[in-house]
């Protein structure tokens, strides 16, 4: 169909941008699925190298997310609560043993 002109139209046809799609990302995706993939692997073998690549990988996905009005922030958190809920769970034995050390020299034993 043919545009029809209208006296006082101020749009030209040199003006005209003809729509592209926006390319896809998908680095944040991948990166997504590294760190809740090890993120489990983490919590399930207790391995501390394991957890730290998983917090190392959820800021990578964070960082290299595409903006948009669509996406919300709740992958994002999701994914780094998720990677330091694995580091914090292959460091609970050690933190455990510590207090429990501090707890038995801090007070001394009284005897009656």
């Amino acid at each position: 169909m043919p545009r029809r002109e209208f006296p006082g139209d101020p749009r030209s046809e040199s003006n005209i941008v003809p729509y592209q799609p926006a390319t896809s990302n998908s680095e944040g995706s991948i990166y997504y699925l590294v760190a809740f993939g090890s993120s489990m692997a983490a919590l399930f073998l207790k391995s501390k190298w394991i957890a730290w690549l998983s917090l190392f990988s959820s800021l990578l996905s964070v960082f290299t997310e595409r903006q948009s009005a669509s996406s919300s922030g709740s992958t994002r958190l999701s994914t780094i609560t998720l990677a330091l809920t694995s580091l914090m769970m292959t460091y609970m034995p050690e933190m455990v043993n510590i207090f429990k050390l501090k707890g038995t020299t801090s007070a001394p034993a009284t005897t009656q």
